[in-house]
Order: structure tokens, then C-alpha cells, then sequence
């Protein structure tokens, strides 16, 4: 187990890497006094969230009822790219919004409306260390389609725990349809927890609003919301308690 973890943390290391050189040579471009129009073929993406609540998003339940802060790192190219999320409860170490989820994706196009994107990585619980017990490898297959310039329906399915802790390995499906245009994000949410591999399970609705991209600088934008969460039925009060609420959350975005 732990010759696993320290393999996981030599990835992670490499894989931050790849990710950081390229960020510090798309800032030093940009401070040259001679610039070249021309398309980049990459973009990375820095976001900083404050919550009032802690949720994981693929998962759908509210985790902490205490104020959180989330860091989501992309590094993105025409047809695959990397994440680097690391979440942290600002009150407890113990609740279960600490962990770090680093995965690489590929988008496969059908169309000009469908994608779809598999992730593959892992998810570091990091209660007290770098990676926990808990820690292991994750799949995440997202399917989109544009129904048009306005909406956009998602279907993703995660699959956690496939290596070190195969006997609590989950899958969690989450449906949701998005609204956007120009400063307005409106998205409506649905979570299922099967028994496939286990025999817990949960239903969780959810929905949001936001203000967003609103310019502070040329390379930073704000946005500001309300998301609010309904966990219906569940049959495991024990590890998936019943957490209903809403929450608030204020971003930044550096580009």
C-alpha cells in the first residue's frame, strides 16, 4: 500500500510539473516586448472558489456544512488536457471536501454538438497527509451535447476506488442541464448512487445560479452564485448522512 501511495505521489509530482513549466512560459510570452498573433495551441486556466458549504461536485452531496476553498488548475490543447483540483475545509482537516483529484482527458468529438470526454487519475483523501487511506484511482466518462448556443445537457459517470481499494468501489451518475449567456450561468442538477458495487445508495437534486465573467483585469474575472442542494432518499446514514442547504460561493478566474 504505501510503495502504491509513493508512486501515486511521484506521478502527481510529474504531473504538476508538466503543468506549471507551461503556465510560467505562457506569462513570460507575455511580458516580451514583441508579440506574435498567432493562435495558441494551448490554455491554462487558473480558478480560486470560496464556499460557504463544501460539495463534490461529481459526487452531488454536501460534505462540510463549514466555509471551503477550492483551487481548479487546467491545462487544455485542441484534444486533451489536465486538471489539478484540490479542495480544503478552512474549519476541519477530518471532513471529507479534503482531497486533491488530478486527471488527464481526451475529447472525442462526434459532431459539432456531441463530445465525448473519459478522464482518468486519481483522488487523494488528504485528511492529515498527502494521500490518506481512501486514496485511489478514478474514472470519469462525461458526455455533452449542445442542444444550442444557449443549452447544453451532460451526462458523467464516476468510478472511484479501481485499484488499491477495489472493495469500496463506487460509481455515481450526474445529469445536468446548463444555461449560459453572456453574465448568466443557470444549471439544474440530478445525482444517482447505484448499488452496483456496493449496496449504498442516494438520490440528490440540485440547481444553480451565477453571475459570472465579470472583468477585473485583462487576465482576471469574477463570478458570484447560490447553489442549492435536496438529498431525497439514501439507504446509508453512515457514510452518505442527509445534508440539505444552500451555499454561496464568490470565484476568481486567471487566464
Amino acid at each position: 500500500m504505501l510503495l502504491k501511495i509513493k508512486k501515486m505521489k511521484s506521478v502527481f509530482t510529474i504531473l504538476l510539473m508538466a503543468v506549471v513549466f507551461p503556465l510560467f512560459a505562457k506569462w513570460n510570452s507575455d511580458d516580451s516586448v514583441e508579440k506574435v498573433n498567432t493562435i495558441p495551441h494551448f490554455t491554462v486556466k487558473l480558478g480560486v472558489r470560496f464556499h460557504s458549504m463544501g460539495q463534490f461536485n461529481y459526487g452531488g452531496r454536501i460534505v462540510s456544512e463549514n466555509p471551503t476553498v477550492d483551487f481548479n488548475l487546467t491545462y487544455d490543447r485542441k484534444a486533451w488536457g489536465f486538471q489539478i483540483f484540490k479542495a480544503m475545509d478552512l474549519h476541519d482537516r477530518s471532513t471529507d471536501i479534503n482531497f486533491t483529484l488530478a486527471v488527464l482527458n481526451k475529447r472525442i468529438h462526434l459532431g459539432k454538438n456531441l463530445t465525448i470526454t473519459p478522464s482518468a487519475g486519481f483522488i487523494l483523501e488528504q485528511f492529515s497527509t498527502m494521500a490518506d487511506r481512501g486514496s485511489d484511482v478514478v474514472l470519469i466518462i462525461a458526455t455533452s451535447y449542445k442542444i444550442s448556443s444557449l443549452f447544453t445537457i451532460e451526462h458523467s459517470s464516476m468510478f472511484g476506488n479501481l485499484v488499491l481499494e477495489p472493495n469500496e468501489k463506487d460509481w455515481v451518475n450526474r445529469l445536468r442541464i446548463m444555461y449560459s449567456k453572456k453574465h448568466i450561468d443557470i444549471s439544474v442538477t440530478g445525482w444517482h448512487n447505484n448499488k452496483v458495487f456496493d449496496t449504498a445508495e442516494y438520490i440528490t437534486y440540485g440547481g444553480s445560479i451565477a453571475y459570472s465573467r465579470i472583468k477585473i483585469s485583462k487576465s482576471i474575472s469574477m463570478n458570484a452564485g447560490l447553489s442549492g442542494l435536496m438529498m431525497p432518499y439514501f439507504t446509508d446514514k453512515l457514510n452518505y448522512p442527509q445534508r440539505e442547504g444552500l451555499y454561496g460561493t464568490i470565484g476568481f478566474t486567471i487566464q
